[in-house]
């Protein structure tokens, strides 16, 4: 009889006996040259720090605009998440510029969810932009931006954060 033993899990899983809140609140870009993460002994985001004059980008969540997927990527070294988050934007003159440079560069993404949790994505593999779409007759005119982890990049952990992090995060949105 083989041992179970050698892959403790931490923890069982409960479920509530109430519908519970899906879906993502809004979500916070940070250009990964502009901030440094801290982390704790237990792995979590324990701090935010930015560099002088950044900032952080709210994309506010509406009608189910974000959506934030995960897949297990398995490597030679180690097992990690393949991340990214589609959203959605309204494509007219003030964000085109927006579009612009999201397009170039690489992004920490914290994510806010309706049911009160929040991460970061990208923390470990900073994410980038994948696709941006538009039609000019669909989509309510809005583009849609994926984000996602680099493709040949070992991927990312899904990371936990202490509170005031978020609350670091949201206070230098612009």
């Amino acid at each position: 009889m083989a041992k179970n033993c050698l892959n403790k899990l931490a923890s069982g899983i409960t479920v509530e006996c109430t519908i519970p809140r899906v879906g993502v609140r809004d979500i916070y870009l940070m250009h990964a040259g502009d901030v440094t993460f801290t982390y704790d002994d237990a792995g979590r985001i324990s701090a935010a720090t930015f560099a002088d004059g950044a900032n952080s980008y709210r994309v506010e969540g509406y009608k189910q605009n974000i959506q934030v997927t995960a897949a297990l990527k398995t490597t030679d070294a180690s097992a990690r998440v393949d991340s990214s988050v589609t959203f959605k934007v309204p494509y007219h003159f003030d964000t085109r510029d927006f579009i612009n440079s999201i397009s170039l560069g690489k992004f920490y993404v914290l994510v806010w969810f309706n049911n009160g949790d929040s991460t970061v994505l990208g923390d470990t593999s900073p994410l980038e932009c994948s696709s941006v779409d538009f039609d000019s007759n669909a989509n309510a005119s809005m583009a849609t931006i994926t984000l996602a982890s680099p493709e040949g990049s070992a991927g990312n952990i899904a990371r936990s954060i202490v509170g005031k992090v978020r609350s670091t995060i949201i206070t230098k949105s612009v």
